[in-house]
């Protein structure tokens, strides 16, 4: 299988990981939180564990805006 790497929402270096996502429920910290701490150990155990990871939010789906979370 062959990736365009031009397409793909994640940019990797040595000094950040950058994942941009679309926002498809509200509130956004918790659920950022909880991302973290399930990527967080993923990085712990590659060349990336010291590196700052961003999650960039880019858009905000209609559906954020009438779906409720419990």
């Amino acid at each position: 299988m062959s990736w365009d790497l031009d397409l793909l929402a994640v940019d990797v270096d040595d000094g950040v990981v950058e994942i941009r996502l679309v926002a498809l429920i509200l509130p956004l910290a918790p659920l950022l939180q909880q991302a973290v701490g399930a990527l967080r150990p993923v990085l712990e155990d590659s060349r990336w564990k010291d590196t700052r990871l961003w999650l960039v939010v880019t858009d905000l789906d209609a559906t954020a805006f009438t779906t409720n979370r419990e």
